[in-house]
């Protein structure tokens, strides 16, 4: 019977279904974080800061724990990257960071409205960033939740608009229109700090329209000399996020962490 479990468990992890991390499950003033801990650490201890949706691109995560990765996601949903969630990621920055002894400059990756987080903390800490990847990422609230039309028209989410004019202290439509941060403010200083865009798109995305979210950052990178890459998917919505083969972003995300 040893022996079968043996073979079984050795099967497994020859067809990946085993994972080289622990994986750690703590509070931080009440918010749940999930922390994935390589079995062998990477020089220079890298990590991915998932802005939300974390394990939806499980084979990135999975890849990059594989080469000594931390993965780290903390729950402040619903808050659309309000100072009161970057209030919290202060603190799990400070337990990831100065306490544990990870990499001064995480990996950010922004997944739909995760956007809205990793954007958020790259405006207030540059130099606290080595890669801001944006998958199919709101960048515009006017955009999504709004529904607005801009350049183009998304889908929207009325529900997800009302809370966060609630979250934001606006007093309606036309408040939260004008007083919203638009893609591209506050965030040139990080192409000043040498962060690496990523760009990960649909072209036909019908809920958070690439011409209003993405885009005009990666225009901002590209006309003020900064570093990046675009990978569009032709024809591609909302979903699926991701690549169907991550190995270029797992290799890409190597090679700029610092």
């Amino acid at each position: 019977m040893k022996s079968i479990l043996t073979s079984f468990l050795l099967w497994l992890t020859c067809v990946g279904w085993t994972s080289a991390a622990t994986v750690e499950k703590f509070l931080i003033e009440g918010n749940p974080v999930t922390l994935k801990v390589p079995d062998n650490l990477a020089a220079g201890k890298p990590w991915l800061w998932v802005g939300e949706f974390a394990g939806h691109l499980k084979t990135l995560e999975d890849g990059l724990v594989e080469k000594g990765w931390h993965v780290a996601y903390v729950g402040v949903s619903n808050e659309f990257g309000s100072p009161e969630a970057m209030g919290v990621w202060e603190k799990v920055y400070a337990e990831l960071h100065e306490k544990r002894g990870l990499s001064a400059r995480p990996a950010l990756l922004g997944i739909s409205r995760g956007g809205l987080y990793v954007n958020a903390w790259t405006r207030l800490h540059p130099d606290r960033v080595s890669v801001l990847y944006l998958d199919n990422g709101v960048c515009d609230i006017r955009s999504w939740p709004g529904g607005f039309q801009l350049t183009a028209k998304g889908k929207g989410g009325p529900g997800d608009w009302t809370r966060y004019k609630t979250v934001f202290h606006f007093e309606n439509d036309e408040d939260a229109q004008v007083r919203s941060i638009h893609p591209t403010d506050g965030l040139q200083p990080a192409v000043k700090a040498g962060v690496f865009l990523i760009s990960v798109h649909g072209t036909a995305d019908t809920v958070v329209p690439y011409p209003d979210n993405a885009e005009p950052v990666v225009k901002l990178w590209e006309q003020s000399g900064g570093r990046f890459k675009v990978f569009p998917k032709q024809g591609g919505d909302h979903h699926p996020h991701g690549l169907p083969d991550p190995a270029p972003l797992i290799e890409l995300l190597s090679l700029e962490a610092k």
